[in-house]
């Protein structure tokens, strides 16, 4: 008997697509959009920019986490071990809630004390989200290319293109930043590559000068450096590595020897570190200094400390006074005045402020697991296209949160890619064939071939 004809599948409505999604790429969607919105709200119909809006897209971007939590629960996209913590979901809330206790012991700032409170317990939450998606929900490979399809390529394109001409940019920069470098770097389809290559150049792009010009910022150079490295671990490219890193430190002595009329001509932030590894003083360099001040600030909080407060921190909603900061945008934004500035920019100085010791130690712990989970992939073949895109985003927000400490700790997608990262890696398997690739440029003996 011949077998029935099969009947071709109908179109798919726009609904039927968004029902297909998985619960990543729809929590993904949905803040990119969301954020997009409120940062275009807040700057065109309230007139609220710069540092005074984060506050508001924080709260927008918790509010929408917490409730998308809620809605997998509703419609049973989630398995009830959810609710089950990890061990470093449970290290996470015990710190936050001694450093909460901690807060209210040394009378810090209580709205600060609940901010910090709903980032703890949110990230725990998206983090044990996505740890426990159900079969279909946490597959990688789905989310992407939700990511890529055309339609929401230009939807991210339009977000980037606003922002060149605004105040700021309507996008979570990390993100977008990722998504358009790992669309350069591993799409496979020259739309996609030329889309994302578009929506890379619109990011580095700004008009806050009255005309467009490049803008790049040092943290910014280190997460691509970084993300550049983990590619090319991927890819094999060892020897084009080797090449790299000698053209690099060419290029910084390079830079170096520029005269300082040239050097003047490069963007703000290049400009700045060039004249610091020359040896300018760093007071001349607003933003630079006020990183350092800030660090100062810090330990000074800790002359008088306790034991348990080297131990444990100072608290959340502890703030440090910035009335003797030479940068005056600090204090004009922080919602409690000049004096109770809580954002502390450097990662290490932010932590070791609210957690002391204890909290430095569980950050190294975490920063330990994502880089032995990425040598154990790399080193046993595990490493496919839609891991590579997890990684991409939690080393690059790492090395980038290093100088800027609120883009990991206030920041809900964090959690949510080591959560997706997690269970791909418990779902392991063997990877796709074309993932499988050979190192490059060296010789195989059975072959006799070279890779390049």
């Amino acid at each position: 008997m011949s077998a029935a004809p099969t009947r071709p599948r109908p179109p798919q409505t726009l609904l039927g697509r968004l029902a297909g999604m998985d619960l990543f790429s729809v929590y993904l969607s949905g803040f990119i959009i969301l954020y997009g919105l409120v940062s275009i709200g807040l700057e065109h119909g309230v007139g609220i920019v710069g540092f005074a809006k984060t506050p508001y897209l924080n709260a927008g971007a918790y509010a929408y986490s917490l409730g998308f939590f809620m809605l997998a629960l509703l419609f049973d996209k989630v398995r009830l071990t959810v609710l089950v913590p990890h061990p470093l979901a449970i290290a996470m809330l015990v710190a936050g809630f001694v450093s909460a206790v901690v807060g209210f012991s040394n009378g810090n700032a209580t709205p600060y004390i609940g901010a910090w409170s709903l980032y703890i317990v949110t990230g725990v939450l998206m983090f044990q989200l996505f740890r426990h998606a159900r079969h279909g929900n946490g597959e990688v490979a789905r989310t992407i290319d939700s990511l890529y399809s055309l339609p929401f390529l230009a939807l991210m394109l339009v977000f980037a293109f606003l922002s060149v001409f605004n105040k700021d940019n309507h996008y979570q920069y990390v993100l977008f930043e990722v998504i358009a470098l790992y669309g350069v770097l591993m799409r496979r389809s020259l739309i996609e590559k030329a889309i994302s290559a578009i929506i890379y150049l619109c990011i580095h792009l700004g008009s806050n000068e009255g005309f467009v010009q490049i803008e790049i910022n040092r943290a910014s150079i280190l997460a691509i450096g970084a993300t550049g490295l983990i590619f090319m671990l991927y890819r094999r490219y060892l020897v084009t590595l080797f090449f790299v890193i000698f053209a690099a430190i060419g290029g910084l002595l390079y830079a170096l020897s520029l005269d300082d009329a040239t050097v003047e001509l490069l963007p703000r932030n290049v400009k700045e570190a060039i004249l610091l590894m020359k040896g300018d003083d760093i007071y001349n360099h607003v933003s630079s200094y006020q990183r350092v001040y800030e660090g100062q600030k810090v330990m000074e909080d800790y002359e008088q400390a306790s034991d348990a407060e080297w131990l444990f921190g100072k608290g959340l909603g502890r703030t440090v006074d910035m009335a003797g900061s030479v940068d005056r945008t600090v204090g004009q934004h922080a919602l409690l005045g000049v004096n109770e500035v809580h954002n502390i920019h450097f990662l290490h100085y932010a932590v070791f402020h609210k957690f002391g010791l204890a909290g430095l130690t569980l950050l190294a712990l975490i920063v330990a697991c994502v880089v032995l989970w990425f040598v154990v992939d790399l080193a046993n073949g595990r490493l496919d296209r839609g891991r590579m895109f997890l990684y991409f985003y939690l080393v690059y927000n790492l090395v980038f949160a290093m100088p800027a400490s609120n883009f990991l700790l206030a920041n809900p997608l964090w959690p949510a890619f080591l959560g997706l990262l997690a269970t791909s890696r418990l779902r392991d398997g063997k990877v796709a064939p074309e993932t499988a690739l050979q190192p490059a440029l060296t010789w195989n003996p059975q072959s006799g071939r070279t890779f390049s």
